[in-house]
């Protein structure tokens, strides 16, 4: 029987596989080309192999199991040309969307056939099954294939297998339970390769199954989310941390993880933590208020640029619409009374939307009506404009002075009859305005007056909390004439705040500073003596801390007033009354508090008169060493600054010698406290940055201090000297000598303690101590400026082969750890241009070494050491053939010296006998430049 058309056309499709399927794919790889037409092309030709034509008009297709599985070898071998191309080449990057694009148009074709089918009769749904069967089975075979490949040894057959699984994952539809075991099992294998490349197709392909299944992994108990969150957190890539992050689903398990990414290492992947993911929540409430007040504070003071605006676009752009473009709808959601950075993210958000600025308006009604919010925004509004000196839009803003006034007397008044938490709000709203204030003009006599006398009385206020003193004080820095007008009334306030009868024993709970008062009947103070036979101890006692609390607060007042005075005390007598009246009988009260506030103004003081400081300066070293801690922690804070102000020889006058002052800086690295430390290292940075300080026993302090396993965790210390020893090195030339000096001896004792640890304790490996102490100490490493501006004699090229004399003689000397960090740090220093005395002292060192105490220990350092020593031979030797090419040079110029002094006293006695005969000779011109040489002369 003859073969029917369609049987003929199938036959040629089948034979035409081999031209047909490479002509598509080919096309599909241009650079301009239809990737759906290609695939609808594609699908017909797998129709045409794969499907029999049914007996009569009507029936359904029947699959041909050998058209099918040639067609599926014709593109599983186009396939298998792209799959060991590199990545990113952007022909086999066609060829993958190519291949995800007719997958996914199959599984379409198939589910679009079969609703359409929905409604006609049972028999014609054969059909649908059957071509459903066959997308199903191209895809089984394809993924099989695939999956093979992921174990592949090359990395580009493992990217292109895990690239293609990861764009068709969607459109998988649905297949082997088997099959996707397999899959799984590949996806997790993959997420762990080597290549960062591999991992990211995987974790891509992972997340596209991450909400569909919870199945746990018996290897490591964790679930595909889990697995994610396991890259999120450590991945050495960045790339593969950023794909999580882009795909990672947004949940209360999940969210607290891609908050940490906001301190992410990578620049761009702290920003796309704010255009992803947090930019897309339903609601920025569903973080917690801790979370919002670290996720701001993060994005918002990024040192990057470009996370900071990425962080004020997520509020502006998106967060504002959780609160209906409400902008106090919006702060009430932030909770600005509470949280420590509103005022950052309210200017962030006004600086990312300047459309709004203009349209912003307060109204009379504004201020008769004020919230937390509203004044908040107001104070924040008020200060952008200023700092962006919009100065007709602050006009219109601004209120009159008197009119403030009034709006903070009003506030003020209810505050004080208002409940506990009507209070807390009234308090924030006054602080608001009193932030304000600062802005005003009081150019205006009336309203200034105005604002005097209602400071004063809020001044004067028994009950006034301490967060206000500072903003009143400085207020009344702003309406003063000068300084002196200023510091005139300060005293006069404080003189009329001594002179107050006692309040009612009813009103003590309502004291202020609740901390300090608690620290007044403390264990660390003195107990109060009752005064009077008569007056019963409760009251006697209730009498002298009311009185205390007084003196406290006019200690706080002379403080914040100190603070902000500029004039010297001599220049400003006035200050002399309140310094004998307040501050002097403070110190010397028998209470902690008093005296820690009492210290403070005499060290603000003494900042104001150099004699004043300099006649203190025994008590508080006094206080440095035999005080509490607090009181410690204030007077070594006083000391560094005396010496910054005045300079250290001032100091040293009234110590015995510089050794007594290194002793009081040894006492406080070695303090038991950890704020003294944090302090002294804080300003022992200071001095010797600025070349105030020197002391290489200080400096070897520091060192060790910094790698000691008592400050591992401490931040403050570890960020300053983290800072401070290369500024200090690599600064000048002076500066690392003296490192260079002190760098073996620190890094012996550090081995010591390395050796000495305890379980629990944890410290530096020496080994990567040496590796910073030989990049500290390296001369090439002198800041640029440094280097060109001064002359190349003061180059300091022996800097590491001191260190590597050092070195060597503490080997001579010692062994076991020591031994192999010492090795250890010969090889990272750089000797090539030591001077030959120092070469030769370092070759001797080596040659007494390996007669007198050869290097026993392991093979790593024994072959250490061996590079050590060839490479100093090799420099030796460099070194001895340059000087003898030197050598050999100045020979030689002295040989064509002296022939050119003989050559030159023959022509002299040629010279002259000739001038003998010159008057009776004929006088000869010279001949021109042209008929010397033929050539022309140019200029």
């Amino acid at each position: 029987m003859a073969p029917t058309s369609a049987e003929v056309r199938k036959q040629n499709a089948i034979n035409n596989l081999s031209t047909s399927v490479p002509q598509i794919f080919n096309d599909a790889q241009k650079p301009n080309a239809t990737q759906r037409k290609h695939a609808v092309a594609l699908r017909k030709i797998q129709e045409q192999c794969a499907l029999n034509s049914p007996a009569r008009k009507g029936q359904p297709h029947d699959i041909d199991p050998e058209g099918e599985s040639k067609f599926n070898a014709e593109v599983i071998r186009n396939i298998n040309k792209i799959l060991n191309v590199r990545k990113r080449e952007p022909h086999a990057d066609r060829i993958v969307r190519f291949i995800a694009t007719f997958m996914q148009y199959t599984q379409q074709l198939d589910t679009t056939e079969d609703s359409d089918e929905d409604d006609e009769q049972d028999e014609d749904d054969n059909e649908n099954e059957e071509n459903e069967y066959l997308s199903a089975r191209f895809v089984e075979h394809l993924l099989r294939h695939l999956l093979r490949g992921t174990q592949a040894k090359h990395k580009p057959v493992r990217l292109r297998c895990c690239q293609i699984i990861a764009l068709s994952i969607n459109s998988l539809g649905e297949i082997d339970e088997e099959l996707y075991q397999q899959l799984r099992s590949a996806l997790f294998g993959r997420i762990r390769d080597k290549e960062a490349s591999v991992r990211i197709q995987a974790a891509t392909a992972l997340s596209r199954l991450q909400s569909a299944d919870d199945e746990v992994d018996p290897k490591d108990g964790r679930n595909i989310a889990g697995k994610l969150l396991w890259l999120l957190q450590h991945d050495p890539s960045a790339e593969v941390r950023r794909v999580v992050l882009f795909n990672l689903d947004k949940t209360d398990e999940t969210i607290p993880y891609i908050l940490e990414r906001a301190r992410d290492i990578d620049g761009i992947n702290r920003r796309v933590v704010f255009l992803k993911p947090m930019a897309e929540i339903d609601d920025f409430r569903t973080l917690t208020l801790q979370q919002r007040n670290d996720l701001l504070k993060w994005g918002l003071n990024d040192r990057d640029r470009l996370v900071r605006r990425a962080a004020s676009r997520m509020l502006a752009n998106h967060w504002i619409r959780h609160a209906d473009n409400n902008l106090l709808e919006f702060l009430e959601r932030l909770d600005v009374v509470d949280s420590p950075i509103a005022d950052d993210v309210l200017t962030a958000f006004l600086n990312a939307r300047t459309d709004i600025v203009n349209s912003i308006k307060f109204e009379e009604q504004f201020w008769e009506n004020l919230s937390t919010e509203s004044a908040f925004m107001a104070k924040v509004f008020i200060k952008f404009l200023k700092s962006q000196k919009m100065e007709e839009k602050l006009d219109e803003i601004l209120p009159e002075v008197t009119r403030h006034a009034f709006s903070i007397q009003n506030c003020w008044d209810i505050r004080k009859n208002a409940d506990d938490d009507m209070q807390t709000d009234y308090d924030f709203i006054i602080v608001q305005l009193l932030e304000i204030a600062k802005c005003l003009d009081y150019a205006d006599e009336v309203g200034r007056r105005k604002m005097f006398v209602l400071l004063r009385e809020m001044l004067m206020d028994q009950h006034l909390h301490d967060e206000y003193v500072p903003i009143i004080v400085e207020l009344f820095k702003i309406i003063s004439p000068d300084e002196r007008d200023f510091t005139r009334v300060m005293i006069e306030i404080i003189s009329d705040i001594q002179e107050l009868s006692m309040p009612d024993t009813a009103h003590i709970e309502e004291a202020s500073t609740p901390s300090k008062r608690a620290r007044l009947g403390s264990d660390n103070g003195e107990h109060i003596r009752i005064k009077s036979e008569d007056e019963e101890p409760a009251d006697t006692e209730s009498r002298l801390l009311k009185g205390m609390l007084l003196h406290l607060k006019c200690l706080t007042i002379c403080r914040y007033m100190l603070e902000l005075s500029e004039e010297s005390l001599q220049n400003n007598s006035t200050l002399y009354g309140i310094l004998n009246e307040l501050i002097v009988p403070s110190v010397q009260s028998k209470e902690v508090v008093l005296r820690e506030e009492g210290l403070h103004c005499l060290g603000l003081a003494c900042a104001l008169d150099k004699n004043l400081g300099h006649h203190n300066i025994p008590l508080f070293v006094h206080c440095l060493k035999n005080g509490h801690e607090q009181l410690q922690q204030k007077a070594l804070m006083i000391i560094f600054d005396m010496i910054m102000i005045y300079g250290l020889p001032s100091f040293l006058e009234k110590l015995e010698s510089e050794e007594a002052l290194e002793q009081l800086f040894e006492y406080c690295l070695d303090h038991d406290s950890v704020e003294v430390q944090g302090i002294a290292v804080e300003g022992l940075s200071k001095l010797m940055l600025t070349r105030s300080f020197k002391s290489e026993a200080i400096l070897k302090l520091l060192v060790v201090l910094y790698f000691f396993p008592t400050t591992i965790d401490d931040n403050k210390i570890q960020q300053c000297l983290s800072y401070f020893f290369p500024a200090y090195c690599y600064s000048s030339h002076e500066n690392q000598h003296v490192m260079v000096k002190i760098a073996i001896k620190a890094l012996m004792e550090l081995c010591d303690t390395y050796a000495d640890l305890e379980k629990d304790e944890r410290m530096v490996n020496p080994s990567q101590i040496s590796d910073m102490l030989a990049d500290w100490t390296d001369p090439r490493r002198i800041a640029l400026s440094k280097i060109k501006l001064a002359d190349e004699n003061q180059i300091d090229h022996d800097a590491h082969a001191d260190v590597a004399i050092d070195a060597l003689e503490s080997i001579v000397k010692h062994g076991g750890l020591v031994r192999k960090t010492m090795v250890h740090l010969l090889g990272k220093l750089h000797l090539a241009e030591a001077s030959d005395v120092r070469l030769k002292a370092i070759h001797q060192l080596i040659e007494h070494i390996n007669k007198e105490k050869p290097l026993k220990e392991t093979a790593v350092v024994r072959n250490a050491w061996a590079r050590f020593c060839k490479s100093v031979e090799t420099i030796i030797s460099k070194s001895n053939n340059n000087n003898d090419e030197n050598n050999n040079d100045d020979d030689r110029a002295t040989t064509e010296s002296a022939t050119g002094e003989n050559i030159e006293e023959s022509c002299r006695q040629s010279t002259t006998s000739t001038d003998s005969g010159a008057a009776e000779s004929i006088e000869t011109p010279l001949p021109s430049s042209s008929s010397v040489d033929d050539e022309p002369t140019y200029k």
